[in-house]
């Protein structure tokens, strides 16, 4: 009585360990990738805002500038 890959010899039970272990690693690895780009789509989402009020100071503190400038002269 053969083993279970006795039909397969060395290289089609390397093969089938090869496919199991992609099988366990392949999911593992898309979920891994997918919460990193989650991460960073919410990281670039929290940049963006603030880069938002950062030019809405800017634009506060210029206007006051200018009507600073504008009294003094």
């Amino acid at each position: 009585m053969e083993g279970a890959f006795g039909g397969f010899g060395a290289i089609g039970a390397a093969f089938y360990l090869a496919l199991i272990i992609l099988w366990i690693l392949v999911p593992v690895f898309i979920f891994l990738i997918s919460k990193r780009v989650k991460e960073m789509r919410d990281i670039a989402r929290e940049s963006r805002l603030e880069v938002k009020e950062l030019n809405a100071s800017l634009k506060f503190l210029k206007r006051q500038f200018k009507e600073s400038n504008e009294q003094q002269t």
